[in-house]
């Protein structure tokens, strides 16, 4: 038993390891697709373990892209943490340089990505703990950064759509396990999360991959499942935590999401051909029915990461213009417009 559990285990990392390297190439292919992507400005590290995380201690890399007028000696701006997708097993964070670029175009906010650790070296729940561990990070670190800690947005793509959740939820519940000192304050730093903009988010690891697709719109269109199976295997090898509501927020019970989410400026972007569908229109119904104000928009006749087509010729023109509704509902999380956004 021993032995096939280890040979199990190598022929996954062989196979990780394989897709990792075609993903470096789709995404090398990908970036040449006009309009050009900004590189990063800058790259900051910090040590996870600082607040509570349970894994290893490793260093943890952040890749900010920060607008033209940027001096962080005399403003400071609002922040946009980002998180990359790939079946927590793949990709990096640079990935989104699309997504950032079209941020520093249209907000006034500093981006940055966060190259959270992988499966199935780094299973569940480390990403998530990274996640979180880097905003409080990001908030110690403000007046450094030029960061307005009070305007905070969480976005995410996939994998990083579930962390657009999750990291906001585990960050709460950490904020409450936390003892408090003898004045009753706490040892954290101040923060608000003002937003979070999720595209195409995993959100129930209870249900089944086969369900998922069958009931699909087009289960030709959806992602294989070799790929699916790999992603989940690695990410969640032990399937008592796939309930856990910092796995799977979709069935996370009321209060977490009442007191792990902000109450407004949350936006779901949800593919019509994807497997994932329908479990984003559930829950973006959930979290109004709990009196969230939350945005959901169907992106009509696409797949799965449709924006991150490995095309070097040009990207479904439906990209830019979700990035730019996007865009909008964070200068109105950011105050930087006074007309709210209007409810779909």
């Amino acid at each position: 038993m021993a032995a096939s559990t280890s040979s199990s285990k190598w022929q996954l990392q062989a196979q990780v390891t394989t897709f990792r390297s075609l993903a470096r190439t789709g995404f090398w292919l990908h970036s040449f697709a006009p309009p050009k992507s900004p590189n990063h400005s800058f790259r900051k590290q910090y040590t996870s373990g600082m607040y509570g995380s349970s894994g290893p201690k490793q260093v943890i890399d952040l890749y900010f892209y920060v607008p033209k007028n940027y001096d962080p000696k005399k403003r400071k701006c609002p922040v946009v943490v980002n998180f990359h997708g790939g079946g927590f097993t793949l990709g990096a964070a640079t990935d989104d340089r699309r997504w950032a670029g079209m941020v520093l175009r249209e907000t006034n906010a500093i981006f940055v990505s966060v190259e959270y650790r992988l499966a199935p070296e780094y299973p569940f729940p480390i990403a998530v703990e990274d996640g979180y561990e880097a905003i409080l990070h990001l908030a110690s670190n403000s007046d450094a950064y030029g960061i307005d800690a009070q305007k905070i947005a969480v976005t995410g793509f996939s994998a990083g759509a579930n962390l657009t959740f999750t990291v906001p939820m585990m960050l709460h519940d950490y904020t409450e396990r936390l003892p408090p000192a003898s004045d009753g304050s706490k040892d954290i730093p101040s923060l608000r999360i003002v937003s979070l903009i999720s595209f195409y988010p995993i959100l129930n690891f209870s249900e089944s991959r086969t369900l998922k697709r069958t009931s699909s719109k087009r289960p030709e269109k959806c992602l294989p499942p070799t790929l699916t199976t790999m992603f989940d295997a690695s990410y969640m090898p032990d399937e008592k935590k796939q309930t856990s509501p910092f796995a799977s927020p979709s069935i996370a019970p009321d209060d977490i999401l009442k007191n792990g989410l902000p109450m407004e400026n949350i936006s779901l972007y949800c593919c019509e051909w994807d497997m994932l569908y329908a479990e984003g229109l559930e829950f973006a119904k959930r979290l109004k029915n709990l009196g969230k104000v939350v945005e959901c928009h169907t992106i009509p006749e696409v797949c799965h990461a449709f924006d991150k087509a490995p095309n070097p010729i040009g990207i479904d023109p439906k990209a830019d213009e979700h990035y730019l509704m996007a865009c909008k509902a964070l200068r109105c999380a950011f105050a930087e417009e006074k007309k709210s956004v209007r409810e779909k």
